[in-house]
Protein backbone atom coordinates (compact mmCIF):
# COMPACT_ATOMS: atom_id res chain seq x y z
CA UNK A 1 0.00 0.00 0.00
CA UNK A 2 1.20 3.88 -0.52
CA UNK A 3 2.42 5.51 1.96
CA UNK A 4 1.32 9.58 1.98
CA UNK A 5 1.45 12.50 4.31
CA UNK A 6 -1.67 13.68 4.91
CA UNK A 7 -1.80 17.03 5.32
CA UNK A 8 -0.72 16.59 1.23
CA UNK A 9 -3.79 14.53 0.39
CA UNK A 10 -5.87 17.14 -1.67
CA UNK A 11 -2.82 17.88 -3.79
CA UNK A 12 -2.67 13.90 -4.35
CA UNK A 13 -5.86 13.40 -6.16
CA UNK A 14 -7.27 12.57 -9.79
CA UNK A 15 -5.57 9.50 -9.78
CA UNK A 16 -2.32 9.56 -8.40
CA UNK A 17 -3.28 6.53 -6.34
CA UNK A 18 -3.28 3.35 -7.83
CA UNK A 19 -5.29 0.73 -6.97
CA UNK A 20 -4.47 -2.88 -5.83
CA UNK A 21 -6.72 -6.06 -6.21
CA UNK A 22 -4.95 -6.69 -2.52
CA UNK A 23 -5.48 -3.56 -0.94
CA UNK A 24 -8.50 -2.22 -2.35
CA UNK A 25 -7.16 0.74 -3.47
CA UNK A 26 -6.46 1.44 0.46
CA UNK A 27 -3.14 4.05 1.01
CA UNK A 28 -0.57 3.48 4.49
CA UNK A 29 -0.88 7.14 6.30
CA UNK A 30 2.66 8.53 6.82
CA UNK A 31 1.71 8.27 10.89
CA UNK A 32 0.93 4.36 11.02
CA UNK A 33 3.70 1.99 13.05
CA UNK A 34 4.39 5.33 14.61
CA UNK A 35 4.58 5.67 18.66
CA UNK A 36 1.26 6.92 20.03
CA UNK A 37 -0.68 5.50 16.68
CA UNK A 38 -2.98 2.64 16.00
CA UNK A 39 -4.53 0.72 13.09
CA UNK A 40 -6.55 -2.01 12.01
CA UNK A 41 -7.69 -3.50 8.94
CA UNK A 42 -11.19 -5.55 8.21
CA UNK A 43 -11.16 -7.91 5.44
CA UNK A 44 -13.67 -10.17 6.36
CA UNK A 45 -16.86 -9.82 8.61
CA UNK A 46 -18.49 -11.92 11.17
CA UNK A 47 -20.95 -10.78 13.11
CA UNK A 48 -24.59 -9.31 10.06
CA UNK A 49 -26.54 -7.88 12.81
CA UNK A 50 -25.76 -6.37 16.52
CA UNK A 51 -23.52 -7.11 19.28
CA UNK A 52 -20.98 -7.75 19.51
CA UNK A 53 -19.92 -6.54 16.39
CA UNK A 54 -16.55 -6.82 14.11
CA UNK A 55 -13.35 -6.36 15.70
CA UNK A 56 -10.66 -6.30 13.25
CA UNK A 57 -9.51 -9.21 11.80
CA UNK A 58 -6.34 -9.09 10.10
CA UNK A 59 -2.78 -9.62 11.78
CA UNK A 60 -1.05 -6.62 13.44
CA UNK A 61 -4.29 -4.88 14.31
CA UNK A 62 -3.80 -2.67 17.19
CA UNK A 63 -6.72 -1.14 17.86
CA UNK A 64 -10.06 -1.84 19.52
CA UNK A 65 -12.42 -0.73 17.58
CA UNK A 66 -15.53 -2.24 16.61
CA UNK A 67 -17.80 -2.12 13.48
CA UNK A 68 -21.32 -3.09 13.93
CA UNK A 69 -24.14 -3.41 11.79
CA UNK A 70 -27.75 -2.92 12.63
CA UNK A 71 -30.49 -3.08 9.52
CA UNK A 72 -31.91 -6.30 10.59
CA UNK A 73 -32.31 -8.08 6.95
CA UNK A 74 -28.16 -7.64 6.75
CA UNK A 75 -26.51 -10.94 6.26
CA UNK A 76 -22.85 -12.12 5.40
CA UNK A 77 -21.82 -13.44 2.27
CA UNK A 78 -19.73 -16.71 1.70
CA UNK A 79 -16.61 -14.03 0.77
CA UNK A 80 -17.53 -12.40 4.45
CA UNK A 81 -18.47 -9.10 3.01
CA UNK A 82 -21.78 -7.67 5.43
CA UNK A 83 -24.47 -7.50 2.21
CA UNK A 84 -27.99 -6.61 2.48
CA UNK A 85 -30.20 -6.98 -0.18
CA UNK A 86 -33.96 -5.55 0.52
CA UNK A 87 -33.03 -2.79 3.48
CA UNK A 88 -30.79 -0.17 3.86
CA UNK A 89 -27.64 -1.16 6.24
CA UNK A 90 -26.38 1.55 9.28
CA UNK A 91 -23.01 1.37 10.53
CA UNK A 92 -21.35 2.33 13.34
CA UNK A 93 -17.57 1.99 14.59
CA UNK A 94 -17.29 3.24 18.00
CA UNK A 95 -12.89 3.40 19.04
CA UNK A 96 -11.12 3.90 22.12
CA UNK A 97 -7.50 5.14 22.41
CA UNK A 98 -4.74 4.73 24.94
CA UNK A 99 -3.94 8.37 23.85
CA UNK A 100 -5.50 11.76 23.67
CA UNK A 101 -6.69 11.81 19.76
CA UNK A 102 -5.61 14.03 16.90
CA UNK A 103 -5.94 12.43 13.51
CA UNK A 104 -8.34 9.68 12.65
CA UNK A 105 -8.63 8.44 9.00
CA UNK A 106 -11.34 5.96 7.61
CA UNK A 107 -11.18 3.96 4.65
CA UNK A 108 -13.78 1.27 3.49
CA UNK A 109 -14.68 -0.49 0.14
CA UNK A 110 -18.30 -1.25 -0.98
CA UNK A 111 -19.35 -3.00 -3.93
CA UNK A 112 -23.36 -2.71 -5.37
CA UNK A 113 -25.00 0.04 -3.99
CA UNK A 114 -23.06 2.70 -2.45
CA UNK A 115 -22.67 4.63 1.15
CA UNK A 116 -24.49 7.58 1.66
CA UNK A 117 -21.43 9.67 1.85
CA UNK A 118 -23.38 12.60 3.40
CA UNK A 119 -24.38 10.65 6.45
CA UNK A 120 -20.95 9.86 7.33
CA UNK A 121 -20.21 11.64 10.69
CA UNK A 122 -18.06 11.39 13.75
CA UNK A 123 -19.54 11.72 17.56
CA UNK A 124 -17.80 12.30 20.59
CA UNK A 125 -18.36 13.11 24.13
CA UNK A 126 -15.98 16.36 25.45
CA UNK A 127 -17.39 16.09 29.52
CA UNK A 128 -20.28 18.77 28.41
CA UNK A 129 -22.36 16.89 25.95
CA UNK A 130 -21.90 15.16 22.81
CA UNK A 131 -20.65 16.61 19.69
CA UNK A 132 -20.79 15.71 16.37
CA UNK A 133 -17.72 16.63 13.32
CA UNK A 134 -17.70 16.11 9.91
CA UNK A 135 -15.24 14.94 7.96
CA UNK A 136 -12.21 17.13 6.64
CA UNK A 137 -12.94 15.72 3.51
CA UNK A 138 -13.87 12.53 1.64
CA UNK A 139 -11.65 10.88 -0.95
CA UNK A 140 -12.42 8.73 -3.72
CA UNK A 141 -9.46 5.98 -4.02
CA UNK A 142 -10.94 3.73 -6.43
CA UNK A 143 -14.09 3.08 -8.59
CA UNK A 144 -14.63 -0.04 -10.57
CA UNK A 145 -17.90 -2.13 -11.87
CA UNK A 146 -18.02 -4.46 -9.87
CA UNK A 147 -22.41 -5.93 -9.20
CA UNK A 148 -22.87 -2.04 -10.15
CA UNK A 149 -19.95 -0.45 -8.32
CA UNK A 150 -16.87 -0.66 -6.39
CA UNK A 151 -15.67 2.02 -4.54
CA UNK A 152 -12.98 2.73 -2.43
CA UNK A 153 -13.15 6.16 -0.11
CA UNK A 154 -11.28 7.93 2.57
CA UNK A 155 -12.12 10.33 5.06
CA UNK A 156 -9.93 12.29 7.69
CA UNK A 157 -11.08 14.08 10.82
CA UNK A 158 -8.88 16.48 12.90
CA UNK A 159 -9.93 16.03 16.97
CA UNK A 160 -6.67 18.44 18.08
CA UNK A 161 -7.09 20.65 20.64
CA UNK A 162 -10.73 18.56 21.57
CA UNK A 163 -9.04 16.49 24.51
CA UNK A 164 -10.98 13.17 23.71
CA UNK A 165 -9.60 9.70 23.67
CA UNK A 166 -12.87 7.60 22.39
CA UNK A 167 -15.42 7.97 19.71
CA UNK A 168 -17.77 6.57 16.94
CA UNK A 169 -18.51 6.86 13.90
CA UNK A 170 -21.72 6.28 11.65
CA UNK A 171 -22.79 5.79 8.05
CA UNK A 172 -25.41 4.44 6.41
CA UNK A 173 -26.04 2.97 2.77
CA UNK A 174 -27.67 5.19 -0.04
CA UNK A 175 -30.10 2.34 -0.83
CA UNK A 176 -30.71 -1.96 -0.71
CA UNK A 177 -28.03 -4.14 -1.87
CA UNK A 178 -24.77 -2.74 0.06
CA UNK A 179 -22.12 -5.40 0.05
CA UNK A 180 -19.63 -3.58 2.55
CA UNK A 181 -16.04 -5.44 1.81
CA UNK A 182 -13.61 -3.76 3.97
CA UNK A 183 -12.19 -1.01 6.15
CA UNK A 184 -9.09 0.25 7.61
CA UNK A 185 -8.92 2.85 10.60
CA UNK A 186 -5.87 4.69 11.77
CA UNK A 187 -5.59 7.03 14.59
CA UNK A 188 -2.84 9.44 15.64
CA UNK A 189 -2.08 10.96 18.84
CA UNK A 190 -2.17 14.84 18.41
CA UNK A 191 1.17 15.76 19.83
CA UNK A 192 3.13 13.47 18.08
CA UNK A 193 4.49 14.91 15.00
CA UNK A 194 6.06 12.99 11.90
CA UNK A 195 8.49 15.72 10.44
CA UNK A 196 8.51 15.67 6.55
CA UNK A 197 11.33 15.26 4.78
CA UNK A 198 11.21 18.97 3.82
CA UNK A 199 11.51 19.58 7.25
CA UNK A 200 14.57 17.93 7.53
CA UNK A 201 16.18 19.39 4.49
CA UNK A 202 15.27 23.04 6.40
CA UNK A 203 16.31 21.77 9.92
CA UNK A 204 19.99 20.58 8.07
CA UNK A 205 20.68 24.30 6.24
CA UNK A 206 19.97 26.15 9.22
CA UNK A 207 22.40 23.98 11.39
CA UNK A 208 24.74 24.59 8.33
CA UNK A 209 24.33 28.17 7.96
CA UNK A 210 25.02 28.60 11.91
CA UNK A 211 28.20 26.50 11.62
CA UNK A 212 29.74 28.54 8.76
CA UNK A 213 29.02 31.67 11.12
CA UNK A 214 30.76 30.37 13.80
CA UNK A 215 33.70 29.56 11.95
CA UNK A 216 33.86 32.90 10.24
CA UNK A 217 34.19 34.50 13.53
CA UNK A 218 36.82 32.53 14.46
Amino acid sequence: MKSFHLHLLPALLAGVLPASATTNGFIVPSFRGEPNSETGYWESFTVAVGAPGNLADRPGATTGAVLTQFDSLGFITGSGNLYNLDGISSFSLTDSTTFTLGTVVLQARTLGSELDYNSVLLTYNDGIGMQSLAPLFRTELDRGTILGASVSSLWQWDLSGRNVDSYSIAFSAAGPSLSFDSMTLDTFNQFTQVPEPSTYAIAGLGFALLLLRRVRRH
